[in-house]
């Protein structure tokens, strides 16, 4: 296996072994320093972030609940090609979830809040002008999960996390001629929102996360080899 090329976060106190390790393999697969059809083991990855055996073994079994990777007695255990289907019904639960947390967001959100999403708009401009991929990513995470947290669900995020595995991978390859509208459009939802325009603002969200379904078959016919066979 190819070195990793990350470390924990020790300055993540409060957080497991167990969660520090997931996050960090979740992001090589996410980014694809892991990329789909890699051999993966538990020795190996225990060794590289220099932690025991039993967190890795958990967070392979949960990575597997996920769709992320393939366990397989006897055999080497891959990264796991990505699911077209896996994404189209991901991003359906998603766009249920989300446009709810967004009603209730521009409704209940204080003008406190409103300037924190603000503040996550303008970091991501930063990452779009210095073309930081992995830093628009997360902000991109950061921006959805923080108007989850304002409509006061902020559970429904952990939720929202689980459904989207395939689609973070998608996205990921897509951002480096995608970036620029993907911000474009959390700009204008941001305007909406500021508004307080719930029409407005939810029909541009959901223009937003219909998005995947065209940037799905872009990135399919660029790297088919990530794709399970139809």
């Amino acid at each position: 296996m190819n070195d990793l090329g990350i470390s924990l976060d020790a300055n993540r106190r409060s957080t497991t072994t167990t969660d520090l390790v997931f996050d960090a393999v979740h992001q090589a697969i996410i980014t694809f320093q892991l990329p789909p059809g890699t051999k993966v083991s538990e020795a190996e990855v225990a060794k590289q972030l220099d932690v025991s055996r039993q967190p890795v073994r958990d967070v392979f079994f949960r990575l597997s609940k996920l769709g992320f990777i393939a366990i397989r007695p006897q055999r080497a255990t891959l990264v796991t090609k990505i699911s077209e289907q896996s994404v189209l019904e991901a991003a359906f639960i998603r766009k249920a979830i989300e446009l709810s947390c967004l009603a209730e967001a521009i409704e209940l959100g204080t003008d406190e809040d409103i300037h924190e999403l603000r503040a996550l708009i303008q970091q991501q401009e930063a990452s779009v002008e210095a073309n930081d991929l992995q830093g628009f990513h997360a902000l991109d995470d950061m921006f959805h999960k923080a108007i989850c947290a304002t409509a006061g669900h902020a559970h429904a995020w952990p939720l929202i996390e689980e459904q989207k595995a395939h689609i973070d991978r998608v996205r990921f390859l897509s951002l480096p001629s995608g970036l620029p509208t993907a911000f474009e459009q959390h700009k204008r939802i941001m305007d909406a929102i500021e508004e307080r325009n719930t029409p407005r603002a939810s029909k541009l969200l959901e223009e937003h996360l219909a998005r995947i379904k065209d940037i799905l078959q872009q990135v399919r016919a660029q790297h088919p080899e990530y794709f399970e066979s139809p």
